[in-house]
């Protein structure tokens, strides 16, 4: 696909990880620091009546980790309607709306939690109105699941071969969709989100010479059309360092604009060894060019944070992701709120991954 120029000189001492955000993060924290990162702008929305679905923490952590265990549940984004879904004790990760809102899938862990290399994975579903679970997954290397725009499909990351594929809501009819090619610039893949427009996005762990970092692509779900969308940005990893590049990119309503995690080689203010500055970027869902525009919509108030999976609302105008600072001499993290030019960050409530209730709002 791409070249690669970067300007780490170190090599790269950390494998790339399907869904990788935060590993070396707060590993050893708990308690989500708590405070309230206040209104930023005078711009800042007051109420919301929308509803998400989100990883809400059962042991106190502030990230997903190693020994962490993350329940889902749902909420208005004004704090009321909390209902936690699931209890038991089984680590969940980055749930999805189906598109009636009737269904959520995500990523259960059978065996192990977050980041542990011997963790079971499959994808799940869980029925609102039965209030049941379903695991339609067996092959314990599955994760990602994002719905089909219609929600007739799922599809998911095998990690275990590097490839992508989707199944039936009902487990049925699982089939191939693409995989990595295992070459220096196609090594593995990660991150899925499916779009509006039917498209599914997906990052790529890249190393050339020793150097690593992580950049968007997106396919159709028959396998046609691979399109490099971004570069991943100039750096590529330090040794021991959380990766340079793209993660968990997310999608406007329109499918026009990609909502990135986007790595930098430097450490953040005041965080444990190894994480790295992670910004909200937004750049188009064209086909990747050199001097493609990027945005970056980091708070200017706050430029040393950790920001990731976003998430674009169904009408178009605001982002919710996950956000950790620690400038303000303790750590300030959870679910935040912003429009889509980054002008503010309003804190929504502790917890991960959150996504919108695609037809409440």
């Amino acid at each position: 696909m791409s070249s690669i120029t970067c300007n780490a000189e170190l090599p790269v001492q950390r494998a790339f990880v399907s869904g990788v955000l935060l590993v070396s993060l707060l590993l050893g924290l708990c308690a989500c620091g708590g405070g309230d990162s206040g209104a930023l702008s005078a711009s800042t929305p007051v109420a919301f009546t929308e509803e998400m679905v989100f990883m809400t923490p059962t042991t106190g952590a502030a990230a997903p980790g190693p020994g962490a265990v993350y329940e889902i549940a749902v909420m208005n984004l004004d704090g009321s309607g909390l209902r936690q879904l699931t209890n038991d004790g089984k680590f969940k990760f980055l749930p999805h709306f189906s598109p009636d809102a009737t269904k959520i899938a995500y990523t259960k862990y059978s065996v192990g939690h977050y980041a542990e290399p011997n963790a079971v994975t499959d994808v799940a579903i869980y029925d609102l109105a039965l209030g049941t679970e379903t695991v339609i997954t067996h092959d314990g290397h599955d994760v990602n699941s994002t719905w089909s725009p219609d929600g007739s499909r799922i599809a998911y990351i095998n990690t275990f071969e590097a490839s992508i594929w989707t199944v039936a809501a009902d487990g049925s009819g699982a089939a191939r969709v693409s995989n990595a090619s295992g070459a220096a610039d196609d090594r593995t893949w990660g991150d899925l989100a499916w779009s509006r427009d039917n498209w599914l996005l997906f990052t790529v762990g890249q190393t050339v010479n020793g150097r690593f970092k992580v950049r968007t692509d997106k396919i159709r779900p028959d396998g046609s059309q691979r399109t490099q969308v971004s570069d991943g940005g100039p750096n590529c990893t330090p040794a021991g360092l959380e990766q340079s590049g793209d993660a968990d990119p997310g999608w406007s309503a329109d499918g026009g604009t990609i909502y990135s995690s986007r790595g930098f080689p430097v450490p953040p203010a005041g965080p444990p060894s190894g994480a790295v500055e992670r910004k909200l970027y937004a750049f188009s869902s064209d086909a990747w060019y050199s001097g493609k525009p990027e945005t970056d919509l980091s708070l200017a108030t706050e430029p040393s944070c950790i920001e990731g999976v976003p998430k674009g609302s169904p009408d178009g105008k605001r982002v919710l992701l996950f956000r950790a600072c620690f400038d303000t001499g303790s750590l300030v993290s959870g679910i935040y709120l912003t429009d889509t030019s980054g002008a503010y960050r309003t804190k929504v409530t502790d917890g991960f991954g959150p996504d919108w209730n695609p037809v409440a709002h």
